[in-house]
């Protein structure tokens, strides 16, 4: 599949792109990828180089318990690291489900809107529509910050998170929206099992014929499959081996087809992944 992006195409046709992470919130539970404004625009750039296709810069952290900034304080977090990216070339995606965030964020130079609330702003739908940015919806039962409290039993969660994708693009699509990428919601209301059969629901997914994010990086799931309790967002970081178990799930992920994959470590998930790509290659 061939992504366009602001003036450019991302060619995920035989190979997954890496969407870099970096936060300007305060109070992200991986505190590596935590930046003031001019540390953000120097993280971005270095991720570039390490190979990564995209930034998503976030300023409002879906942690649960965590600080709930004002748009107002989100916004001047954000859109001065997102037009210094984009200044330098970089393609930037914004992580907000704010609307008049994502419009600030777009009018600053960003070229994707990452809404882990699937659109529910009307304000985000229309900056999308307006402007042709694409739009990354995500299934998560409940709402932001608050989906831990949301009931986390699937009869089949790849079937529930399927449907939900594909009746909110369709939903988009008939508000104008042209450009819709979808995301399954890794750790979002999900237990652990539920994670990984929703990964092997990927080629499914995919069926849909929109391109997929997965974003699952150093999330507290891994940390469970690893043999953790379910622990707190910020305790998650400390438990040993998340980073290798990230990158192995992210393996796997490309394996399965996906286009993009959302992460902390760039430079290890591009080694990573050329492995992926010329597998992937010999094997068609």
């Amino acid at each position: 599949m061939r992504i366009p992006v602001g003036d450019r195409v991302l060619d995920c046709t035989r190979r997954t792109a890496i969407m870099g992470i970096v936060n300007v919130a305060t109070d992200s539970p991986v505190s590596e990828s935590v930046a003031t404004a001019a540390e953000a625009v120097a993280m971005g750039r270095r991720q570039v180089e390490a190979g990564a296709a995209l930034v998503d810069v976030g300023a409002h952290s879906t942690r649960s318990g965590g600080e709930s900034p004002s748009a107002r304080e989100e916004i001047d977090r954000l859109c001065p690291v997102v037009a210094a990216l984009a200044a330098e070339g970089v393609l930037v995606s914004v992580d907000t489900w704010r609307g008049a965030v994502a419009r600030a964020a777009v009018e600053a130079g960003a070229h994707v809107v990452n809404d882990v609330s699937a659109g529910s702003d009307a304000e985000t739908v229309r900056v999308a529509a307006e402007s042709g940015t694409p739009l990354i919806v995500m299934h998560m039962r409940g709402r932001p910050k608050q989906h831990r409290r949301a009931d986390q039993r699937y009869a089949d969660v790849g079937a529930e998170v399927r449907a939900f994708l594909a009746e909110r693009a369709e939903a988009l699509a008939s508000q104008g929206v042209s450009r819709i990428w979808l995301d399954p919601g890794y750790e979002f209301a999900k237990p652990a099992d539920d994670n990984v059969r929703m990964l092997l629901d990927t080629p499914a997914l995919l069926e849909l014929g929109r391109p997929v994010v997965v974003s699952a990086s150093r999330k507290g799931f891994l940390a469970e499959l690893l043999g953790a309790p379910k622990l707190p967002s910020a305790a998650v970081q400390s438990v040993a081996g998340l980073a290798e178990a990230t990158l192995a799930f992210n393996t796997l992920a490309a394996w399965l087809g996906v286009h993009i994959v959302r992460v902390h470590d760039v430079a290890a998930t591009a080694h990573a992944l050329r492995v992926v790509e010329a597998a992937r290659a010999l094997g068609e």
